[in-house]
């Protein structure tokens, strides 16, 4: 049987602050994968529109993570299926509505053990906590019943994820299966060589974060980041064997495909 061929392209670049969004087609079946900030909004439209895509269109949103520079835009899509890690999902929300306690310092140690183990740590957590309270809207996300957890739904035939959850706790990264590799990283691998130029939050496990980029790299193919331009890693392509086997420790394949 022959595999599904999907393409993709990027529809926002990733930068500093903003995360990557990238539009994934196989015929006329849409996918874009993280949605960006509300004040990009029009810009992901346009994209889309250039493409001869609107929003109803488009059938599926997949959100490696929930933070807010990637999932705030699912709004824009009432009528697609969100696909997402609950975990992540949960945590964050979680770890959001704390900033808004009065111990919030200390609640933020909580979700973010390792704050005090990075240079400035009290002046950048006021930025980002400053940053979050403007712009979180957990309504943004789009309606309960348009989520699909990625622990326990498959994505689209063709579309596998990785659990790479050193940034956050569930964080996915999306392999698209084809004749040459391509891997939407999300932020398990945020840029080429650069991530500390980023306007994020730090990892919440900066061990298994390194791991997961190690992971990413290794890979090979065409490989987007969070929040940078694509480029391509010569890195031999592993067999399904060898890259089952590449993974350690907490890293999983979650190999799921919809036959």
């Amino acid at each position: 049987m022959r595999k599904p061929n999907w393409k993709a392209e990027v529809l926002l670049a990733g930068s500093w602050r903003g995360a990557t969004s990238v539009l994934l087609s196989r015929d006329d079946y849409h996918i874009v994968v993280d949605t960006g900030l509300p004040h990009e909004a029009h810009q992901l439209q346009t994209a889309l529109a250039r493409r001869g895509i609107r929003p109803g269109d488009v059938q599926a949103i997949i959100n490696t993570h929930y933070h807010i520079d990637h999932v705030l835009n699912n709004c824009l899509f009432p009528s697609a299926a969100i696909y997402g890690p609950q975990q992540s999902f949960e945590w964050c929300r979680a770890a959001y509505e704390s900033l808004r306690e009065p111990d919030w310092k200390q609640r933020a140690l909580e979700y973010y053990p390792e704050t005090y183990d990075y240079p400035d740590a009290d002046a950048n957590m006021a930025a980002l906590r400053k940053f979050a309270l403007r712009w979180w809207d957990v309504h943004r996300l789009g309606s309960p019943s348009q989520f699909r957890w990625t622990e326990s739904v498959s994505l689209p035939e063709g579309l596998e994820t990785v659990v790479t959850h050193g940034h956050v706790p569930g964080h996915i990264s999306i392999i698209v299966d084809g004749p040459t590799r391509i891997v939407v990283a999300g932020d398990a691998l945020m840029t080429r060589d650069h991530d500390h130029r980023v306007l994020t939050m730090i990892p919440h496990n900066r061990q298994q974060a390194q791991r997961d980029r190690a992971l990413i790299l290794s890979l090979g193919g065409r490989i987007i980041p969070g929040h940078d331009d694509e480029f391509f890693n010569p890195s031999p392509d592993a067999t399904e064997a060898g890259f089952a086997a590449s993974l350690s420790g907490e890293m999983q394949l979650d190999a799921k495909k919809q036959g």
